[in-house]
This record gives C-alpha cells, sequence and structure tokens, in this order.
C-alpha cells in the first residue's frame, strides 16, 4: 500500500528551522506588497524588497540609476514604512541586481555569407581530410546569402 503525503502544516511541527524560514518569507512578502504600495509607479517594476536585517531594509533594484533614487528618497520611506508596518526602520540599504535575461539562440538569426566567401569555403573544404574542421567549414559554406 502506498505511503499518504504528509500534510505540510505536520512538516513545520517537526522541523522549527523550516518553519522560521517560512514566516520569514511571508513577512517579507507582506513587507515587499507595503514597499511597492509606497514607491512612486516607475519604480516598482525595478525595485524589490529582499531582507529586513534588524532596523535595516534590503533592497534589490535592477539598475544603477533606480538604486540612487531610492537612495535619495530612503528617508521619506523609512518614514512611510515605519508607520505603515509598525516596525522601527532607520536606514535602507539598496543594492543593485541586474534582471537575469538568457541570450537568445543565435541559430535564430544565422550569419549569411557572400557567395565569393561561401564558394572559397567549399573549396577549402574540398582540400581536406574528413574530420570536425572539414564539416564545420561545409556547414559554414551553406550560410551564403539568397
Amino acid at each position: 500500500m502506498a505511503k499518504r503525503p504528509t500534510q505540510i502544516n505536520r512538516v513545520y511541527e517537526k522541523h522549527p528551522t523550516l518553519k522560521k524560514i517560512t514566516r520569514h518569507a511571508q513577512l517579507l512578502e507582506r513587507l515587499n506588497h507595503a514597499f511597492q504600495q509606497s514607491l512612486p509607479a516607475q519604480f516598482s517594476a525595478h525595485c524589490k524588497l529582499a531582507n529586513i536585517n534588524g532596523s535595516t531594509l534590503v533592497i534589490h533594484t535592477d539598475n544603477a540609476s533606480y538604486s540612487s533614487l531610492i537612495r535619495f528618497q530612503a528617508p521619506t520611506l523609512c518614514q512611510t514604512l515605519s508607520q505603515e508596518l509598525s516596525l522601527d526602520i532607520n536606514t535602507i540599504e539598496v543594492k543593485v541586481r541586474p534582471s537575469y535575461s538568457p541570450f537568445e539562440n543565435q541559430s535564430s538569426n544565422p550569419i549569411s555569407l557572400p557567395s565569393s566567401a561561401s564558394t572559397a569555403l567549399k573549396q577549402t573544404a574540398e582540400t581536406m581530410e574528413e574530420g570536425p574542421l572539414k564539416a564545420a567549414l561545409e556547414r559554414l559554406a551553406k550560410r551564403q546569402k539568397p
């Protein structure tokens, strides 16, 4: 007979560290929501509350210009967030964390060669022994401009 899955709240009861991490993550989510509400609209897509450490908020921005603007508004943000969240927030630490965007696949826009270059590559490949270099030259020669 298959074992039934354990309910998540029972896992928390057995592992106090996991419970502490989950509560901290939930706190950060609530703080981030309040932080986003207190920011001007143009900032909210570029800034995120990352952590709270004592009376310091750690904020991540996706570029340096928003980082500077947040630092400029830090005293106002500290006061607003302290009132809204009933926390004593004295400082804001801003870190730049560029958003990750993987490189686009190069094969979607292949390099095309002039016919003279393609012909030269074909001729060079014909004089070579079979191997990876010859195969690569033949593939490259096929990239002739239409």
